[in-house]
């Protein structure tokens, strides 16, 4: 999908698309979750691993009967090993793959159909800070690699000090 648009539409077979595309990781988090998307995360579970994707859902009844999730797709999910989150009272959605994100809207399906044209606007494009900050606060794999990523102190200063040529390199 990979758009410069600021805003744009998903609907639950767009973000399948997206989902589909993951290489590293995928972060979904919202209100329920339809069968399209979580064919596509178990799919990506089975290529990545569950440990890389991490999905937040609002378990509670009023949800599912606005028509925001089924209970099919949680079951789907679970029985490949994802891990679903509770995530109460979510009532706006994220998604992230690799290093695109979008937070969007859902539709609820009791009261109006998904979209299918790009008329509808419901999602906005995170910038990469937001992006990495969401991942961070979110993703458990996401946040360990950051963590094993991070430069300590004393390598950051080895660095600046090989910058300012105050000491030879190795």
């Amino acid at each position: 999908m990979n758009t410069t648009n600021l805003f744009c539409t998903l609907s639950s077979s767009r973000i399948a698309q997206l989902i589909n595309s993951a290489q590293h990781i995928v972060c979904y988090a919202v209100p329920g979750i339809q069968v399209k998307p979580a064919q596509a995360l178990v799919e990506v579970a089975d290529r990545l691993g569950p440990e890389m994707l991490t999905v937040c859902v609002d378990f509670d009844e009023y949800v599912m009967r606005m028509g925001y999730g089924e209970l099919e797709a949680v079951k789907q999910l679970r029985a490949a090993g994802i891990i679903v989150n509770h995530t109460q009272g979510m009532r706006h959605a994220l998604i992230i793959v690799d290093d695109e994100g979008y937070s969007f809207t859902l539709t609820p399906l009791y009261l109006e159909a998904e979209p299918n044209d790009t008329n509808t606007i419901n999602a906005l494009r995170l910038s990469g800070e937001q992006v990495k900050e969401a991942l961070a606060r979110l993703s458990p794999a996401a946040k360990a690699i950051a963590i094993g990523q991070a430069v300590t102190p004393e390598k950051n200063f080895e660095y600046l000090a090989y910058q300012l040529m105050l000491i030879p390199p190795k």
